[in-house]
Formats: C-alpha cells, sequence, structure tokens
C-alpha cells in the first residue's frame, strides 16, 4: 500500500474515518485475488481544490453502470464472490456530500478502479 504523506481535510473526524475506511476496505476486498495488489491512496490539486484518491489494481467495474456505485444496496458483483450489505459506498457518499463535497469513481474491468472525493478547502 502506498500513502502520500502529510494529507489533511477539514471535518468530522469520526465520519470522514468511517468514509475512508469504507473506500479502503472495498480496495481491499476488491485486489483479493490479485498475485500483487496495488491499492494507493493519495491527491493532486485542482484548481484552488484538493482531489483525494483511492486506486486499486483488482477486479474494476463497467462505467456504464458507474450511476448505481454510490446507491444503497446496488451492487455490481456478486454476493457471494465480494460479500457486504452493498452499503458502504453510499454511506460515503452520505459523508462526503454532509460536508460539502463530492465523489466519484472511475473504473475498467480487470484494470482497478479509483475513487475519488474532494472536501471544501481547509
Amino acid at each position: 500500500m502506498v500513502i502520500e504523506r502529510d494529507l489533511s481535510v477539514s471535518g468530522d473526524r469520526a465520519l470522514l474515518d468511517i468514509a475512508l475506511g469504507n473506500l479502503l476496505d472495498n480496495a481491499w476486498k476488491f485486489t483479493g485475488a490479485e498475485e500483487k495488489a496495488c491499492i494507493e491512496f493519495g491527491s493532486f490539486p485542482s484548481g484552488k481544490d484538493r482531489i483525494y484518491y483511492i486506486r486499486d489494481n483488482g477486479i474494476g467495474f463497467d462505467m456504464t453502470y458507474s450511476d448505481k456505485l454510490f446507491t444503497a444496496f446496488q451492487r455490481l458483483h456478486s454476493h457471494g464472490q465480494y460479500p457486504g450489505p452493498g452499503i458502504g459506498l453510499s454511506i460515503v457518499a452520505r459523508i462526503i456530500n454532509r460536508h460539502g463535497g463530492e465523489v466519484w469513481a472511475e473504473g475498467e474491468p480487470g484494470r482497478g478502479a479509483t475513487f475519488y472525493f474532494k472536501l471544501p478547502p481547509i
């Protein structure tokens, strides 16, 4: 796992811990079958904002269904193969939105996924 140093945001620590935990749990879950799993947590500037991301080289997803990712109980993969209640990303979206931010994702089947979020500047 690669983690950028000195990342910081302003917000409710408990809620942001939950959001980050859900994003990292998904990255671990969906890279589990990879011989050389790689998960990266970092950021980059975008205008006056800072965009944070969690990127993995796991199973990825088809962008055709990206509108379902942050909806509760909408799964893109079978429950038997990837257990969980299907609410983690909807919780992430609620937390980020509650802080006035945005969350989105990009992926490709077999090539991993990247989940991005931004929060209002500190």
